[in-house]
């Protein structure tokens, strides 16, 4: 197969949107149902019973400080009230988690995923947000208790949430050493706790805490790879809420752990800073992210835009920590520069610099975080580039509309593009990237001079996002540059069937020929040979018998220029050279008489037409005749001709019934199509007011513009 028949029949990575959005709801089995359920019911009473017990620990904590976290400050009715906030925010925390648990065992608790998710918010909402330890707290005087019970109970399980959300699978393999090697890490941080205080006590929290920072961060790279390579469209959007929501709370981990390890380092005896309660009520508040996120992902992932909410967080993310950044330099720089250190002068100075930076500063974020997620929307010079370069590196047929839709999916971000073609009344794509989606795609025409000529087809980056305006704009100007190079790769998809068709039609003619003369002419001029040699035995003999196969002979004689000029004709009818092409088609609609009245109109004289243009003329014409009679029941049919734009125009008009309006093309409209198209002319079928068919084609002349 050729080039041009690759890019029609064979688009690469085409996939029906049935097998990519088919998502795999796998259910328990009834046992395993009801085990799941108890196991449920049983953890949630003693949920409940840790919570309620643990609220007179509660009550001692706004009071005291807990162990191993230094002696109070100065009482105060502030640092109460800090302490009254935090216990409240704690139980509210707690108690969302379970309500959030609740939700889901009500739902879908017969999906595995969901059972899981389910559990693991159960024990979340007692261990991980404070009911526990302030249980231990007060039921065992030991703060060390919750810590053993989290990393017993929650480090396992999440690294497991990690690798298997959602569906169940490792992806990549090697993300099961993730799980794995959770559990040696829970063994040695239940001993770290459990030592004597020492001086590199704190190196050791160091070590365990970055160990664990590093599996946190190897699960969302495994929930990164799973979205990227095997995900479904639903299995993304629950991913972009998992990813977000581990992402949001490592990154607090990573900014809470210098104060964390500062207050647990304290000696015995020393007092707490200010800040303490602050950076314990921030991170009760931060423990709300992942329970949170975990059951949009499974209950409400189409419901809101993931994709706005990471970019805004993104871009006041880097924007806060641009401004920190910029303070403290400023701030030292000038201190060490004028000698003063730090004064009100120089922190008025910084601060008015960070607020003229404040704005063009975010513009630039803005910009930077839109090109990581969106591509280069906002900068349609970069995506007209783009595509103009890969057009250039493209040398083959088959590589062209193949390289413009991928560069307009990955300068855009798109996660489908897809462009299609009209060829032969058929539409068929001709290249494909990515994926379809489930929900429908947008689609710019492709226009060529005013003809449509294809579709350029596109995915939204998620079913919730329609493109802006400017999104919009964009891509009808990117439909008219793919336009203009889908056309000419369909017109050289075009001439090279012609020459295909042109190839055949010589050879098949060949056969035909040879045909003919072998079967037809050839045994006829034998028979003569042999009747010439009887008729030169019998003739002095046999007179009478002789003149007898003289008659036969010329018999012979007149079938084989019969045959001979039958051939003649139906290489090019005599007629067109005798009579003309006005005289031609007259002589041949005559024998129509009696079943359709022909009148043939053409200006007196008509100008010499090249042989190439009387031959098809009078084809297509008696082609149009004969279908007239045979489909139309007419009685009257006008073929009219003149010379029009510097071309021969032919317009054939009946009376019958008109053409249907779903009509194939037989082996007679194609012939008058491919006849139309070797002279690079124009055919059109179109239904006149009063009634009837009408035929309109016109074909150039030689060494005139069309």
């Amino acid at each position: 197969m050729n080039e041009a028949g690759k890019i029609l029949n064979e688009p690469t990575g085409t996939i029906s949107a049935n097998q990519f959005d088919a998502v795999e709801t796998t259910r328990l089995s009834d046992g395993w149902y009801r085990f799941a359920r108890f196991v449920w019911a049983f953890l949630a009473v003693i949920a409940l019973g840790v919570l309620v017990s643990s609220l007179p620990g509660y009550v001692l904590k706004i009071n005291r400080s807990l162990p191993g976290h230094g002696a109070l400050p100065e009482p105060s009715l502030g640092y109460a009230y800090l302490q009254g906030i935090n216990a409240i925010v704690s139980l509210a925390s707690s108690l969302l988690s379970l309500y959030l648990s609740l939700v889901l065992f009500r739902r879908k608790f017969e999906n595995p995923a969901v059972m899981a998710v389910s559990i693991y918010l159960l024990l979340y909402g007692v261990v991980m947000t404070g009911p526990l330890e302030n249980w231990g707290f007060y039921w065992l005087g030991k703060y060390e208790f919750a810590i053993t019970a989290q990393t017993l109970l929650m480090a396992t399980p999440t690294a497991a949430m990690l690798v298997l959300f959602p569906n169940g699978r490792f992806v990549p393999l090697w993300s099961r050493w993730i799980l794995i090697a959770s559990l040696p890490w829970s063994l040695f941080a239940i001993l770290v706790p459990l030592l004597p205080y020492r001086h590199d006590q704190i190196t050791n929290l160091v070590v365990m805490t970055s160990l664990w920072i590093s599996l946190l961060g190897l699960g969302v790279y495994s929930q990164v790879h799973r979205y990227r390579r095997v995900s479904t469209i639903e299995e993304r959007r629950q991913t972009k809420w998992v990813l977000y929501g581990f992402a949001l709370w490592l990154a607090y981990i990573l900014l809470s752990t210098y104060p964390y390890l500062y207050i647990t380092s304290l000696p015995p005896g020393a007092s707490q800073p200010w800040w303490s309660p602050v950076s314990e009520l921030t991170w009760w508040l931060s423990l709300n992210i992942l329970p949170v996120t975990l059951t949009i992902a499974i209950t409400r992932a189409r419901l809101w835009n993931i994709d706005v909410v990471i970019n805004r967080t993104l871009v006041y993310a880097a924007l806060t920590l641009a401004t920190m950044v910029l303070y403290l330099f400023v701030v030292g720089a000038l201190g060490r520069l004028l000698g003063v250190g730090e004064s009100s002068l120089i922190t008025f100075l910084t601060a008015g610099l960070i607020a003229i930076l404040f704005q063009p500063l975010r513009e630039r974020l803005q910009a930077w975080v839109n090109r990581v997620m969106y591509g280069h929307r906002d900068d349609p010079y970069a995506v007209l580039t783009s595509l103009g370069q890969r057009l250039e590196n493209s040398a083959r047929l088959d590589t062209i509309l193949p390289a413009m839709v991928e560069t307009i999916a990955l300068t855009l971000k798109l996660p489908y593009v897809a462009i299609s073609l009209t060829t032969e009344e058929q539409e068929a794509f001709a290249a494909v990237y990515g994926r379809p989606p489930a929900y429908p795609p947008e689609e710019y025409p492709l226009l060529n001079q005013g003809e449509t000529i294809g579709t350029l087809i596109l995915a939204r980056r998620s079913e919730n996002e329609p493109f802006n305006q400017g999104e919009k704009r964009l891509l009808a100007a990117l439909a008219r540059q793919v336009g203009v190079a889908a056309n000419n790769v369909r017109l050289t998809i075009d001439l090279q069937r012609s020459r295909q068709r042109i190839v055949t039609a010589r050879e098949e003619e060949r056969r035909r020929l040879r045909r003919d003369l072998h079967d037809g002419l050839g045994p006829q001029l034998a028979s003569q040979t042999l009747t010439l040699n009887a008729i030169e035995r019998l003739i002095d003999r046999d007179p009478d018998a002789a003149r007898r196969l003289i008659q036969d002979l010329k018999s012979q004689s007149q079938d084989a220029i019969t045959t001979i000029r039958g051939l003649i004709y139906d290489l090019r009818p005599p007629a067109l050279d005798e009579l003309g092409l006005v005289g031609a088609l007259q002589e041949g609609s005559a024998s129509h008489h009696g079943t359709l009245r022909v009148k043939i109109e053409a200006p007196e004289p008509l100008p010499s037409l090249p042989a190439a243009v009387e031959a098809a003329a009078y084809h297509i014409t008696q082609e149009a005749i004969v279908n007239t009679i045979r489909h139309a029941q007419a009685s009257r049919c006008v073929v009219h001709l003149e010379i029009v734009e510097g071309g021969l125009s032919i317009q054939i008009e009946d009376d019958g019934h008109g053409m249907p309006r779903e009509t194939q093309s037989g082996v007679g409209l194609q012939s008058m199509h491919e006849r139309v198209s070797e002279l690079n002319g124009r055919i059109q079928f179109d239904a006149p007011a009063g009634g009837g068919t009408r035929l309109r084609v016109w074909l150039p002349l030689p060494g005139e513009e069309r």
